[in-house]
């Protein structure tokens, strides 16, 4: 589906415009994530599609997103497919940035990253990949210490959390 999306956006011929488009869908699905209301009404197989529709429709309005979006969200309403939108918007950002050779690692970090220890971490992951890599730092205090990197389906834990667990592990086998 998200395929289909992308054929239609790469009709207009124009970088810029899938790239606006995409970032435009990056923001819809941060607004999914944070607010739980909208998150509700999206899952929620209670709301009629169209209090779907006219939901969507005055929150696009607000956020002045592409008429191409607008449509799609239109279609998954009306096929009782909103649901699937945040996964669309992130199958859709993951097949831009394979065709772009570039690719986002997520960062979780104990406490926040300066730009020289992101700008390190960008480049010893592009190095290893072969690949333009984005890097989205995410700040979990919970982890204690040291990282987690989740880039697709490859994921590194150094945290002190993870370790803590190992260890204790290790201690109740003794």
């Amino acid at each position: 589906m998200h395929y289909h999306f992308f054929e239609i956006a790469q009709e207009e011929k124009n970088t810029k415009f899938i790239k606006e488009i995409d970032e435009q869908l990056l923001s819809i699905a941060s607004l999914i994530e944070s607010n739980n209301d909208f998150k509700s009404v999206i899952k929620s197989p209670i709301f009629s599609a169209d209090e779907q529709l006219s939901l969507m429709d005055g929150i696009l309005e607000t956020m002045k997103v592409e008429r191409i979006i607008k449509n799609f969200i239109g279609v998954l309403c009306e096929n009782r497919r909103l649901f699937l939108l945040p996964e669309i918007i992130r199958a859709f950002h993951s097949f831009l940035l394979n065709l772009n050779k570039q690719a986002t690692a997520k960062l979780t970090s104990a406490k926040p990253m300066s730009d020289e220890q992101k700008k390190n971490i960008k480049l010893m992951l592009s190095d290893h990949f072969s690949l333009d890599v984005d890097v989205e730092v995410i700040v979990n205090e919970e982890i204690l210490g040291g990282l987690v990197v989740q880039m697709g389906s490859k994921m590194i834990d150094t945290s002190l959390l993870t370790r803590l667990k190992s260890i204790k592990n290790v201690m109740n086998e003794v």
